[in-house]
């Protein structure tokens, strides 16, 4: 059989990140040879994104350029924007094959499949249409939490899906119709694949899903599965993806406050005016995101917290435009994902009005950026000369130079050869030393810690 050269291209979350990972695993153990998107490839997946049309235009475009380099490729293409639109991603092209999100899982079957059946004869996109066929087409038959990799090609810091779905409506999202309502693996089965990753010699993991405050399983919500999985296991860290402003309560700054739990959190708050937010229908108003930055701060000194913000929602006036940006220049956060609303089609937001125009949209964004920025400089700027825990992220070849990422979710790298052999994956202390003024990491002149 000819090895297969096969390249991933991930849009969206840090779940779909994880599940490329567990699609990408398969094809390493069946023997293909993993390259660059970028690169000539014989297949190619695509796990698409939905949340805006920025994200959808952007997978349309990776999937034309990959047809352009290889005409005689052939491109998987999944993920939510396949969920929602399967008809517009065929249309690109002769060599497509769309995967529908809610069958994404039955990717991890295609590796083996071309292995067992296909072996480098005859053309590749038949071969995959022939696996296609073989598919039940029944999502409910699939486990949607059978992504997890037993080798993390692409990310150093393993991630672990216990949560998909959504049961809110928000106005302007459809991940929830994508993904549908929600649905968490069982805690048991949580344990039982965390401590294989501490048994590997994993530093820490990431907790993923589309909304981890609805995580339910066996009398267990999120913060009692947080705190379970810390009493049953020895060391590993863990690292909480994205959270609700509304469920900050007690019970969650309690497993918050563990020191197994990294001072990191990126909230979902969308924005600081509470007209803004009961137009969006998020279940909370600007008091309780700042009751809930102010609280995580109580328990933890000083964590990262940062917050996705949407820009130009409709109705959004200047004054509360203003009222949001008060409010997150007064919780100061580490960093703000600013974005432009994006209307998308099947939400009540896509029909509301009054429009703010374009123009207006992307000044309010780059507002938001700016001040994302001296957040993130003044956060850096507090932490220098103090140590810190950091995972190794990878090793820049011949020049001595650990990069990875802090326990409060800063980019470092580790100059020099005192660092000792740090494998990816593994933690170091370090102190920090050196603020960068652009490039991949934050801080750029670090030493190891003191025995």
């Amino acid at each position: 059989m000819i090895r297969l050269r096969v390249a991933f291209q991930t849009l969206g979350c840090k779940l779909n990140q994880l599940e490329t990972e567990s699609v990408a695993d398969t094809f390493l153990d069946a023997g293909a040879e993993i390259v660059p998107f970028h690169v000539p490839a014989d297949l190619y997946v695509v796990n698409t994104c939905t949340v805006t049309s920025k994200a959808e235009q952007k997978a349309r475009h990776d999937i034309r350029a990959a047809l352009a380099r290889v005409p005689h490729a052939v491109v998987v293409a999944t993920g939510c924007y396949a969920q929602m639109e399967p008809a517009a991603l065929a249309s690109l092209g002769s060599r497509v094959v769309v995967i529908s999100g809610d069958l994404k899982a039955s990717i991890l079957s295609l590796a083996r499949w071309l292995s067992d059946n296909w072996q480098g004869h005859g053309d590749l996109y038949h071969a995959v249409l022939e696996w296609q066929a073989t598919l039940r087409g029944d999502a409910a038959s699939l486990d949607r939490f059978a992504f997890h990799p037993e080798h993390f090609a692409m990310h150093s810091r393993p991630a672990l899906k216990v949560q998909d779905g959504c049961n809110n409506r928000c106005s302007y999202c459809r991940v929830c119709l994508a993904r549908g309502p929600s649905v968490s693996l069982s805690a048991q089965e949580v344990l039982a694949r965390v401590r294989r990753l501490e048994e590997a010699g994993k530093a820490e993991v990431v907790l993923t899903g589309v909304n981890l405050a609805q995580y339910r399983s066996e009398g267990f919500d999120f913060p009692g599965l947080l705190s379970f999985l810390a009493e049953e296991t020895n060391s590993i860290k863990f690292r909480i993806s994205s959270y609700e402003p509304e469920r900050v309560d007690d019970a969650f700054l309690a497993a918050f406050a563990n020191p197994r739990v990294r001072p990191h959190l990126h909230l979902s708050v969308q924005s600081g005016c509470t007209d803004t937010l009961r137009r969006m229908a998020r279940p909370y108003g600007a008091e309780e995101v700042r009751r809930a930055v102010q609280a995580l701060r109580a328990v933890r000194e000083d964590p990262f917290l940062a917050a996705d913000i949407i820009a130009g929602f409709p109705g959004e006036t200047d004054a509360e435009f203003e009222t949001s940006f008060s409010l997150l220049s007064e919780l100061e956060f580490a960093w703000i994902h600013a974005f432009p609303f994006s209307p998308r089609p099947g939400t009540r937001a896509a029909t509301m009005r009054p429009h703010v125009p374009e123009r207006v949209a992307r000044l309010r964004v780059d507002r938001l950026l700016a001040l994302a920025a001296c957040g993130k400089a003044a956060y850096i700027g507090r932490w220098l000369g103090r140590e810190v825990e950091m995972v190794v992220e990878h090793e820049t070849a011949g020049l001595q130079r650990i990069i990875g990422t802090t326990e409060n979710y800063l980019k470092a790298k580790l100059v020099g050869d005192e660092h000792g052999d740090l494998s990816p994956g593994r933690a170091a202390r370090i102190v920090l030393q050196g603020a960068s003024k652009s490039g991949y990491a934050d801080i750029t002149a670090c030493r190891a810690a003191s025995a």
